[in-house]
């Protein structure tokens, strides 16, 4: 692994050199290129090295907070105040690595010394890093300029094409992904996009866009690779020292001690350990968690209002930090301590990413996870239950999950129609996935945020210990905010480019 990291920051650092700024704002590469690169495979493997810094990583942790499960980073959107000239509203947006792909693409083409093995593998993760891009892109801002080719500086002022042709592009460079890509690779080239992964990614492209059957056969596929297993213990899937060696993790992106390294700890931990309460759980994500009986709090006798940490799904201690627990030989006291109670909103911490930070120190290097099994058994539920409702497949698909955490199995009888399963689908995803950046993108496309979102957020109150907190009203106009705004700054530089509707 760390070899691999160490040829993506000498990528990094040349080839940044060659190819910074927006594509749709800034002249392509010099023809330097032409004259010095392109020679050997090594280039074109420095080249989409380059390119895995664009894949979702820590700070994606934002997109939770502006869901209803935190508060924090992403409050902004949350609360229904963006605006086109907000920089959070362009944290997706910008084609310089879309172009970096399909140069390379294009100068594979050329280079008559690859092999067509490494010819496959390498325009295979570009066509897997260019669906990835154009995925999110579309998920945010829907309609947006399409580049199939790298293009001079006079015809790179693009209108607006509908996210539908773009989708079935994305899912055209995920076939090729899928087709060319290995399923494994060697140990020095772990976190390199695999066929497992450009399935993975379709699942979630096609699950996104509620096309229901293709998405449960494709994550069919890749269940049926075999090579594929829930790891046993959830809690150690989110440690450094299990970085890169569990068969659950399908791809990640990937971080090194003192190689590249991030602060994902500095909004995730509490005040006195280095945390600045950049993501708070809020009451309704932690409130989800079931008891270990596998009731809700609302229908479990084992359920205590005065004690609700306690009795449990096991989930729930794993992901979060409450009251009185510790984090790197420190208690967090809420009640006794002004240092920790002034900045602890909601109460309660993840401890999901930090918990092996064994200094106050804020520096780490546990790797973000983009795809893992858990997740691709959730989507092959979902999709299926929508598709045809429940059969025994989704029930076993969700059970492997729940047993995994040391909860009991789905109630069949309980959950015995497609509306009711659902449910339990939906459950079961935000408390596995919790702090993971996807649940906004859920509520998204189901068109929950106008339910979910439109209210008042508060802390956790335990009377005589915890007070309540009124922290902020939210709001969601589900006539304007279903979609983001294009930043103003694109719209400024183009005069083709326009505005989405509903923000002009």
């Amino acid at each position: 692994m760390r070899t691999i990291i160490a040829k993506f920051l000498f990528s990094i650092m040349t080839i940044f050199l060659l190819s910074c700024g927006d594509f749709l704002n800034t002249e392509p590469l010099a023809d330097i290129s032409d004259a010095t690169y392109w020679k050997t495979e090594n280039d074109a493997t420095m080249w989409i090295n380059y390119a895995y810094r664009s894949l979702p990583g820590v700070n994606d942790y934002r997109f939770d907070s502006m869901s209803d499960d935190c508060v924090g980073a992403g409050d902004l959107i949350a609360q229904g105040l963006q605006a086109p000239t907000d920089g959070l509203v362009g944290i997706k947006w910008g084609y310089n690595t879309i172009r970096h792909c399909l140069e390379l693409i294009e100068r594979a083409d050329e280079m008559s010394n690859l092999s067509s093995e490494a010819y496959d593998m390498l325009t295979g993760q570009a066509h897997f890093i260019i669906a990835y891009q154009y995925f999110e892109k579309i998920t945010l801002y829907r309609d947006i300029p399409f580049i199939k080719e790298t293009l001079p500086l006079e015809e790179s002022d693009l209108p607006n094409t509908e996210k539908s042709v773009i989708l079935d592009y994305v899912l055209d460079q995920l076939d090729l992904a899928i087709n060319k890509l290995p399923v494994s690779w060697p140990d020095s080239d772990v976190g390199r996009a695999t066929k497992g992964a450009a399935l993975s990614l379709k699942t979630r492209v096609l699950l996104y866009n509620g096309r229901w059957e293709e998405a449960a056969n494709t994550a069919k596929q890749v269940i049926d690779l075999g090579i594929y297993s829930l790891h046993s213990n959830y809690n150690e899937l989110f440690l450094t020292s299990f970085n890169n060696v569990t068969s659950e993790v399908i791809l990640a992106h990937q971080y090194a001690k003192d190689l590249y390294t991030h602060t994902l700890q500095f909004p995730y931990s509490f005040y006195r350990v280095g945390g600045t309460s950049g993501s708070l759980p809020l009451p309704d994500l932690v409130n989800s968690y079931e008891c270990i009986d596998g009731l809700s709090i609302e229908e479990s006798p084992l359920y205590d209002p005065l004690d609700p940490w306690k009795n449990r799904d096991p989930r729930f201690k794993m992901n979060f930090i409450v009251p009185f627990d510790t984090l790197s030989g420190v208690v967090y006291d809420p009640v006794n301590n002004l240092d920790d109670r002034t900045p602890a909103r909601t109460y309660v911490y993840f401890r999901k990413y930090i918990a092996d930070m064994v200094t106050q120190q804020r520096t780490s290097w546990v790797n973000w996870i983009l795809f893992r099994y858990a997740d691709v058994l959730l989507m092959y539920a979902e999709a299926k239950n929508e598709a045809a409702g429940p059969d025994d497949s989704i029930y076993d698909a969700i059970d492997q999950i729940r047993k995994r955490a040391g909860m009991p199995v789905l109630d069949r009888n309980k959950y015995n129609s497609k509306d009711k399963l659902r449910d339990a689908i939906r459950n079961e995803r935000r408390v596995e996935l919790a702090g993971e950046g996807l649940r906004y993108f859920d509520i998204l496309r189901w068109k929950t945020a106008e339910i979910v979102l439109n209210k008042q957020v508060v802390s956790f109150e335990i009377p005589g210990l915890l007070p309540l907190r009124i922290i902020h009203t939210r709001n969601f106009d589900p006539a304007k905010h279903y979609v983001w705004p294009i930043p103003q700054s694109a719209i400024d530089k183009a005069k083709n480019l326009e505005q989405n509707a509903e923000w002009r």
